[in-house]
């Protein structure tokens, strides 16, 4: 079955995760995406170790690398070296009949390239030109390099603002800023697609990791703007988060484990959230019956129920607040998320066909009823597709092995 992409062609000029990251969702929707590469692979192919954790396994004598096939699979891979006329020559005559050139090399590289977008548009009026940028296309800092520890985490005060007073400062999951930056650069080029489709014209797109990231932490970002006081924590608040919103908390439990409540609407909660611990007795404590009266008691508050969640394990509790329609979640490890009956309902995760052997791998989250998103083959080798796609360009095999004399391609 076609995808929503099906005769969408995309050339991305792509490295590590959040350039391929955009092509991963419009390639799973159908999109012909043809990845280009270096003779030598891009950066995220020789990347063994991330964070101290290692990147790739050995299955059935073959070494996977299980981002890679989330970030890469149903790509074709183009092994060319951009640095020779050659090498643009044959990029250029890709975007003559492509309808996305995606990006997140630097845009000074790309300007050295000639592969900037006053250039590329006079090649293809109707071309939709999308760049991934660290801090932007302007200020002093446009051309800096930037990985999303950076220009998505600590710079735009999201560390800040999760970290405990006093405490090193947080950790993010691996490439959270580039997964957040991809998501609005594939809606951007969707309603570039779309607008085009209305009016022939072509459309130049940008996200940066840092403006995203701020558009991620709006609600501090938009108090800081108003001169009101953010929502990060001072040294002389509490070191627990919203202590002041006890039914907005996390508690231990007596096998060691969380709880994560978000009660936002507190007093609509409270008489259910006092019959789920079996504290009828609290529901109308005058310390506690409404929001204002929690806030003003609520060490007092929060001890009682500290004591309270550690009497029971997590799983006798998780029964009790299912049963009394609580707004909470258990505080999950990636290994009890994998197993998640409600991950598995939802078809979250796919089989993947690889040489290694079939594999699971994360399904794209957005779900399209009739034409639904598929995984039709694993991550390309590197430049496993080259002479196909230059073939496919009108290349005789005589001009490929003059390329390969050449260095073009490998």
């Amino acid at each position: 079955m076609a995808g929503v992409l099906d005769g969408i062609k995309v050339v991305s000029v792509e490295v590590h995760w959040a350039g391929p990251l955009v092509s991963a969702y419009m390639a799973d929707w159908g999109a012909d995406v043809i990845k280009v590469e270096p003779p030598a692979g891009e950066q995220f192919r020789g990347t063994t170790r991330i964070e101290g954790v290692s990147t790739s396994r050995e299955v059935a004598g073959f070494q996977v690398n299980p981002s890679m096939q989330i970030l890469n699979r149903n790509k074709r891979s183009l092994a060319i070296n951009l640095k020779t006329e050659a090498g643009r020559d044959v990029l250029c005559k890709l975007v003559e009949k492509a309808d996305v050139f995606l990006s997140n090399y630097q845009i000074i590289s790309l300007k050295k390239l000639r592969l900037d977008y006053d250039t590329l548009c006079q090649i293809n009026p109707k071309l939709v030109y999308a760049v991934v940028t660290g801090y932007g296309s302007k200020g002093p800092d446009k051309d800096e390099e930037a990985y999303h520890w950076v220009a998505s985490w600590a710079r735009p005060g999201i560390q800040h603002t999760v970290t405990k007073p006093g405490d090193y400062p947080a950790r993010t999951p691996t490439g959270m800023g580039d997964i957040n930056a991809s998501v609005h650069a594939v809606a951007g080029i969707a309603a570039a697609l779309f607008n085009r489709e209305r009016t022939g014209k072509g459309q130049e797109l940008e996200c940066s990791l840092f403006h995203t990231a701020l558009w991620s932490s709006l609600g501090e970002i938009q108090n800081a703007l108003s001169g009101m006081q953010s929502r990060g924590r001072d040294e002389g608040e509490s070191a627990r988060p919203y202590a002041w919103q006890p039914l907005h908390a996390a508690y231990r439990t007596k096998d060691d484990r969380w709880l994560q409540f978000s009660l936002i609407q507190a007093d609509r909660y409270w008489p259910a959230f006092c019959q789920a611990l079996e504290r009828p007795d609290l529901e109308n404590d005058p310390r506690f019956n409404n929001v204002e009266k929690r806030r003003e008691n609520h060490v007092e508050l929060l001890n009682i129920l500290d004591e309270i969640f550690a009497s029971r394990t997590l799983d006798e509790w998780d029964k009790r607040c299912k049963e009394h329609h609580l707004i909470y979640s258990r505080v999950q490890t990636p290994e009890e998320v994998v197993k998640d009956p409600q991950a598995l309902a939802n078809n979250c995760f796919v089989d993947l066909d690889h040489p290694a052997g079939q594999m699971k791998v994360l399904a794209s989250p957005t779900n399209f009823r009739q034409n639904p998103a598929s995984v039709r083959m694993p991550a390309p080798e590197l430049g496993q597709h080259t002479e196909e796609i230059l073939l496919e360009t009108g290349y005789s095999w005589e001009d490929i092995g003059s390329l390969k004399d050449e260095g073009v391609i490998p």
